[in-house]
């Protein structure tokens, strides 16, 4: 009959536990009092001995996943015992605190399974990490950690709370700086289609806003379009490049361009949104409801609004459209996106009457079929800014880096040269 590892009890305050480090891997011998693994409370990292010999049959909690006490950890099984993974796991029962817990379908079929394997709960950090992270008013959800099974290290905290933004930065190509902002939900690979077909005649920069893939956040909530422009600042290194802004990236460049109008040679805003919009803020704010960000409701909801119909009823495109914003939602956590929706529902409206000071040579693009910034919004921006030149992309919609990304890739590669050469 397989032995059952559980979390113990450590201290009277404790409910939870986190697993630092497994000693022995599934398929490794075991002897009784041998060191099977250390796992860590709020207070202590502490190692845990095997109660029995025999063979470690599973693993059922990794490293860095924080558990309730009492939750099935792993399996020791006698040797030449057979053993079935999932049938222990459901029929787990835990005894009482302190003493290992066995389990057998024969022994515990007339019970309910105990919640064993029950989805760690809370961030994984080690408790030196939250103690600093209080003291430096760091959200500990907004940080990705580079400890064990991404357990978040004091280090990662110090990093988060410092003045550098230590930015995630991919530069590719060579040739003038073109340098590419995200849109709100989405990472830098959102812009793979113009990375690729650019990086032969420009050197493309592109980069992760704040608290996104392996970004670091802002302490608190102190996250401004501001603080994001000076961002992009800092990625160019002071150095003149044309400016490529999607979406919520508009409004970075936007800012960036007013704020630093040195910095930008020239700029081009795809989907640029400047006034306050209802539908655009209650759109923002459905999403940000469900959770986690890579929820597949979350992602099924943003594809209508992303894509047009024609990309929607091509099934191969738009599950290959799905398939990238989950892989970017696994990257973008939640508490970062509601920092960077917060910002931009800040901003919208502020800058409105300063648009006509922008200096740089502009081109808006704008998706025929997009519902979240309609032409209308677009076509506002373009008069407000003098001698700034307005493409719309027919049957696309908020996505047109997706849906047409040859002529976006077109438009932008010619604002680039013509700009350049000017200078």
């Amino acid at each position: 009959m397989a032995t059952a590892v559980t979390m113990p009890r450590l201290g009277l305050t404790m409910v939870e536990g986190t697993v630092v480090e497994w000693k022995a891997r599934p398929g490794d011998a075991v002897e009784k009092g041998q060191i099977l693994l250390v796992i860590e409370s709020e207070k202590v990292e502490v190692e845990v001995e095997a109660f029995a010999a025999g063979s470690l049959a599973a693993v059922y909690v990794e490293p860095g996943q924080t558990v309730p006490i009492g939750s099935l950890l792993a399996a020791v099984t006698a040797p030449g015992e057979s053993f079935d993974r999932e049938a222990f796991a459901k029929t787990f029962v835990p005894e009482r605190e302190g003493a290992p817990a066995t389990g057998s379908p024969a022994a515990v079929e007339s019970h309910p399974a105990a919640p064993a394997l029950a989805p760690a709960y809370g961030v994984k950090a080690a408790p030196a990490a939250r103690a600093l992270a209080k003291k430096l008013g760091v959200e500990l959800e907004t940080i990705v950690g580079t400890g064990p099974g991404a357990r978040i290290t004091v280090e990662d905290v110090e990093a988060a709370g410092s003045g550098d933004p230590q930015l995630s930065i991919d530069v590719r190509g060579d040739g003038p700086p073109l340098l590419l902002i995200s849109g709100f939900g989405v990472d830098k690979t959102s812009w793979r289609r113009q990375s690729d077909a650019l990086k032969s005649s420009f050197t493309v920069i592109t980069y992760d806003h704040r608290g996104i893939g392996s970004s670091r956040p802002m302490p608190n909530e102190s996250l401004t379009i501001a603080t994001m422009a000076e961002d992009a600042l800092h990625v160019l290194n002071r150095v003149p490049a044309t400016v490529v802004g999607a979406s919520l990236g508009a409004a970075v460049a936007i800012e960036l361009a007013l704020a630093h109008p040195e910095a930008v040679r020239a700029l081009v805003l795809i989907t640029p949104a400047v006034e306050k919009d209802a539908r655009l803020e209650a759109v923002l704010r459905s999403w940000l409801e469900i959770e986690p960000a890579e929820a597949e409701a979350r992602i099924r909801s943003m594809l209508p609004w992303f894509l047009g119909p024609s990309f929607l009823a091509d099934v191969p495109k738009r599950e290959a459209a799905a398939q990238a914003l989950r892989s970017m939602a696994a990257r973008t956590p939640i508490v970062a996106l509601r920092h960077h929706a917060r910002a931009l529902g800040a901003w919208l409206g502020t800058r409105v009457a300063d648009l006509g000071r922008i200096a740089a040579p502009v081109l808006v693009i704008a998706g025929g079929d997009d519902l979240l910034v309609p032409i209308s919004a677009a076509t506002q921006v373009k008069k407000r800014i003098g001698g700034a030149r307005l493409e719309i992309l027919d049957g696309a919609a908020h996505a047109v880096t997706i849906e047409r990304a040859e002529r976006v890739n077109e438009l932008v590669a010619g604002v680039a040269r013509e700009h350049w050469r000017e200078r």
